[in-house]
């Protein structure tokens, strides 16, 4: 008997909690119905939709507009130094390296001695220079004696002219040894034979840093040898590789933003002053850019590799809010408005292609019959399709 009541009590429980979860299913389907597309009415084609649906999906009309849309070309580049922001450091004379104490990644400044020449030759050359210098003198004196005895038909032309060819051979003389004393730094006009020197400065001709060092104390510097590369980080510039399918878009004025590897969230904006007009044998055109606020250029190191989007000019293009596109099996389509009745509302699917995107809006290629009369599902639509 407790038997029986046992399973008359089970199976009542079970009837209560099936009626439970079918109770359940038709509240939900009750729910979906209330969303549900509705087919076009019979004898017409596309998606019908009914102003209860309208309302209750929270659903948006809207229409195509006229938009400027400016798309961007990746590109990668370097940080680079003009070539008047590189010197090379070399001596005219040769001679032995002394007072050298650079190393590489040091603040130069324009006027400073890098380092000091030594070379017995130098005193020949100051030497030389003093003891023509002294010399102009009389031998003016004695030109211009002579000149007046010939004018006079006293002396004879020959020694007229032997005076004039020594005056002007030591005059040259004088020049030329002058012009080879500035070449190592020696101011002549401050020369007397009590401070003739072995020693003669190396001046750094720009300001900057030194990349290199190829020299050390003690060794001999020849003629025409390099000694330390400078270089100057006030007009640093990006050297940016377009493929030769971007190189007719590109042109002086465009502006780039830049960013770096090692600090992605930092961005610097540049503006395109140099088109190469030449494409290389990779089919690739240079490009070159200046920061468009030049204290920024304290953020780059000569030879940095640099991300770069360069900003094309806008293009006017139909738009629609990027919510009125839905994309299907990697198609995109927009529901137009074709007709309107007391039922509801009659949608045609027309297929677009996506161009480029602003903040609100994206670009769609020009479409047969579509304007800005045209009344497009601009919300909700990714329920219908």
């Amino acid at each position: 008997m407790k038997a029986n009541h046992s399973n008359i009590f089970l199976l009542g429980f079970l009837v209560l909690i099936t009626g439970t979860i079918l109770g359940c299913g038709k509240t939900e389907n009750s729910d979906l119905e209330g969303i549900e597309v509705t087919e076009a009415p019979e004898g017409s084609e596309g998606i019908f939709l009914t102003e209860e649906q309208f309302n209750t999906m929270k659903m948006e009309w809207g229409s195509p507009h006229q938009g400027d849309f400016s798309s961007e070309v990746d590109v990668q580049g370097t940080v680079k130094v003009p070539v008047e922001g590189m010197q090379e450091i070399s001596a005219y004379f040769g001679g032995y390296v002394s007072d050298l104490k650079l190393i590489e990644g040091q603040t130069v400044r324009k006027g400073e001695t890098l380092f000091y020449l030594e070379n017995p030759e130098f005193i020949r050359l100051q030497q030389d220079y003093l003891e023509t210098t002294s010399q102009l003198a009389y031998l003016k004196a004695e030109f211009e004696r002579q000149k007046t005895l010939y004018g006079e038909q006293i002396s004879a032309q020959k020694n007229y002219l032997k005076a004039e060819a020594d005056y002007q051979g030591a005059l040259a003389k004088s020049q030329s040894l002058k012009k080879q004393l500035s070449l190592i730094n020696i101011d002549a006009d401050q020369l007397t034979p009590a401070n003739i020197r072995s020693k003669v400065p190396v001046i750094s001709p720009i300001r900057g840093f030194v990349e290199q060092v190829f020299v050390a104390p003690g060794q001999f510097l020849p003629a025409s040898g390099k000694a330390i590369s400078l270089l100057n980080k006030d007009h640093l510039h990006i050297e940016l590789i377009l493929f030769e399918k971007d190189a007719s878009r590109i042109h002086v004025g465009q502006k780039v933003e830049i960013s770096m590897p090692d600090s992605p969230g930092q961005l610097l904006m540049a503006q395109i002053h140099v088109v190469g007009q030449a494409i290389n044998e990779q089919r690739q055109i240079n490009v070159h850019a200046d920061l468009v606020n030049e204290k920024e250029v304290v953020k780059l190191i000569p030879g940095m590799f640099v991300q770069a989007k360069v900003q094309l000019d806008p293009q006017s293009s139909w738009a629609l809010p990027e919510d009125a596109l839905i994309e299907v099996d990697g198609e995109y389509f927009i529901l137009v408005q074709k007709e309107k009745s007391a039922q509801g509302y009659k949608l045609d699917k027309v297929k677009v292609i996506p161009g480029a995107k602003n903040k609100t809006n994206v670009a769609i290629e020009p479409v047969d019959g579509l304007d800005e009369k045209s009344v497009v599902l601009v919300k909700g639509g990714f329920n219908l399709l």
